[in-house]
């Protein structure tokens, strides 16, 4: 058997180095792009029993990352999704059975910083929020949005139904109204 030349050898070892280099550069940047999406995102689920037998499940997911922070509430009657866009400052609320979202500038309320929500989420297995510092808000609908102005998340929250920028009422309520509680505070749609 004849021998391979010995530039032959050189070029296979450095093609052998150059292919091993490459594949240990591309699972470091895999495991770091994992790691930092493990580290970005936060989410916590909540089962909780009301004095009158209602059964509420809250999922909340928080990502620095995108600068969201959303709220999925499920109880025995409604579900509702709230997504807090703080990159747009905009609030997103959707109930489930409903043909609609509603959406209101952060400054028109107070809401809490990401961060501040972000703390809560850590220490809510340790202490409950008290009733008396929750926050309370009624909205009511008003002329339809432009999606174009809305971001991603919201659009995402309401692909398939119309947006409609809401009213804070300063706590007026007339006629019905449909409450949903986030263990941070509640919020409420009149009809």
């Amino acid at each position: 058997m004849p021998a391979v030349p010995r530039n032959r050898k050189e070029i296979i070892l450095i093609s052998v180095v150059v292919v091993l280099l490459a594949i240990i550069i591309i699972g470091a940047v895999l495991i770091g792009v994992y790691m930092t999406q493990k580290h970005t995102e936060k989410i916590i689920q909540i089962t909780s029993s009301g004095s009158n037998g209602e059964v509420t499940e809250q999922t909340m997911m928080v990502s620095s990352q995108e600068n969201v922070a959303a709220f999925h509430i499920e109880g025995n009657t409604t579900s509702a999704t709230v997504v807090y866009d703080y990159k747009h400052s905009l609030i997103g609320f959707r109930v489930q059975d409903r043909r609609k979202c509603l959406v209101v500038k952060m400054d028109k309320v107070a809401i809490p910083s990401l961060a501040e929500i972000t703390q809560r989420i850590e220490n809510f297995a340790t202490q409950q929020v008290p009733g008396d510092n929750s926050m309370s808000y009624s909205f009511r609908e008003r002329q339809l949005a432009d999606r174009t102005t809305l971001g991603t998340s919201l659009n995402l929250l309401c692909s398939d139904v119309p947006i409609y920028w809401a009213e804070n009422m300063q706590k007026e309520r007339r006629g019905w109204s449909l409450c949903v509680g986030i263990y941070i505070f509640s919020i409420c749609y009149n009809f």
